[in-house]
Formats: C-alpha cells, structure tokens, sequence
C-alpha cells in the first residue's frame, strides 16, 4: 500500500504521524513505557506473546485496557486482537499443549486460552458484514484499521503492540487526553449496528474516563 508520511514533533513523547492514502484518515503511532503496562508482562502473557511471534501471526492488546493504560492505570481485563483466524489459533494451541476453555465466542473470532493459570481471551480482527441493531454477523480480516472502523467509540479503537508502540486510527489518543467522547465514523451509523453503544457513550459522557468503564 502507498504511504504518504509526515513528521510532527513535540518535546514529550517520541510521535509519528502517517496520513494513510485516505480522505482524512490517520495512523498516529507512539511508545509507551510506564510501569503499569510492564506489569502486565506475567509468565503467562510472556508465553501467549512468544507463541504467537513464533507462528508468524501478529497480536497486540485491544479495546478498553489500551485506554486504561494511557490513563495510567492497570486493567483489570485485557483483550487482545490478531491476524490469525479462530481455525489457526486452535491448531496453534492444540500443537503447543495449551488448554483452550469456554468455545461459545468461536463463531465470532475470539478464543480463550489458558496459560500459567491466566485465562488469555483473543479475537481475531474482523468487519461486520451484516448487524441486526444488536449482533452482527462478522468476517475475518488481517486489516487492522478495518476492526478499528468497527469499533464504538475513539478512546476504544487503539491497539497496543508488545514493544509499546500504540496504533491510534482514529485520533482516539487525543480525544483521551482531552476527556471527549466520539463515535467512530458517523455516530447514526455505529449506533444502528448495536443500539447498546448509545448506553456506553452517555456513560462516558457522565462519568469521565475512570479505569473501571
């Protein structure tokens, strides 16, 4: 894919921009070290992180815990997003002896696996192909910018890689520093694909951006 490449620089902070060859799309991407994401790296995560590099798929941490962690707190929950299929993840886990519990979130790309007594809960990026106002029927894809689209709001569309490198296409980091709550794309649109979202913007909206939303 063609790339187009602008700097910005600011004194904190090592920063990238990228403008994607897209109308009014960006690729912000930074480094973050602190202490809370280092705690994160338990025998377990270390473990699932070495599998994953070894099988050639890509995994980075997803959704709410990359939030919590630039708000420097610690999640309780993390979820993690990959470019490896349901299909390929079980064969993986299955070669290398890991335990996979709880299969009812398979039919939607996600798998849980248990490694060192921690339950580790991966889905694999997807688009929605159909939504009914609450599910939606989901296509797999290695297109991290496409799941990003597919997600409620800015300040939950970041994935976080393993070195620290945050992959923001949204200017969800921004509207994170500046306690403002955004859909998305267009807000019609997400909240007709799961009329629930409405419930989460209002909560945001009413309750700020506190570790434990």
């Amino acid at each position: 894919m063609l790339r187009c490449l602008y700097h910005w620089h600011r004194p904190v902070l090592n920063r990238r921009w990228s403008r994607l060859c897209l109308p009014k799309q960006y690729l912000f991407t930074m480094k973050l070290q602190s202490p809370e994401f280092q705690s994160l790296f338990t025998e377990g995560l270390k473990s699932l992180t070495e599998l994953f590099v070894k099988e050639n798929h890509e995994l980075r941490i997803a959704g709410g815990a990359v939030r919590d962690l630039l708000n420097g707190v610690k999640p309780q929950d993390i979820d993690f997003a990959t470019t490896a299929t349901p299909t390929q993840m079980k064969e993986m886990f299955q070669s290398a002896g890991i335990r996979m519990i709880n299969n009812r979130g398979e039919k939607h790309g996600t798998i849980t696996a248990r490694l060192h007594e921690e339950n580790f809960e991966i889905t694999t990026l997807r688009i929605d192909v159909t939504t009914d106002g609450r599910h939606a029927e989901v296509e797999f894809t290695t297109d991290w910018q496409k799941d990003a689209e597919r997600r409620d709001l800015t300040i939950n569309s970041m994935f976080l890689g393993f070195d620290g490198t945050l992959f923001d296409y949204f200017n969800g980091y921004e509207d994170l520093k500046n306690k403002k709550v955004r859909f998305v794309g267009h807000a019609k649109q997400r909240i007709q694909e799961d009329y629930l979202r409405i419930l989460r913007y209002f909560r945001f909206c009413l309750v700020g951006f506190m570790g434990e939303l």
